[in-house]
């Protein structure tokens, strides 16, 4: 992970986070930063779940990043989501 050669895997989740809302402002592309949030996750996913967000993910704010699958972050999947009815669909046996 890095933005402009500048190497952030080491760089805390709310400054990486800073730094791409910036990138994301000034891009154009229509992509939608979201903010960081604290509290319960349970609350947090229902809200997303009626946004019709794909989900949330669970991540540390103190940790630097690490790609890959780690016990440091949770992905959660709103099973209503576009994305998720896709793959459903893409896997089904008919």
């Amino acid at each position: 992970m890095e933005l402009n050669g500048e190497d952030l895997r080491k760089t805390r989740l709310e400054q990486r986070k800073g730094k791409l809302k910036k990138l994301l402002a000034a891009s154009g592309w229509g992509l939608q930063f979201v903010e960081y949030m604290e509290g319960d996750g349970a609350i947090i996913f229902q809200h997303a779940c009626k946004l019709k967000l794909e989900g949330i993910v669970s991540k540390r704010k103190d940790l630097g990043y690490r790609s890959g699958p780690s016990r440091t972050w949770l992905k959660t999947k709103n099973p209503a989501s576009l994305v998720a009815l896709r793959i459903v669909e893409e896997n089904a046996v008919w």
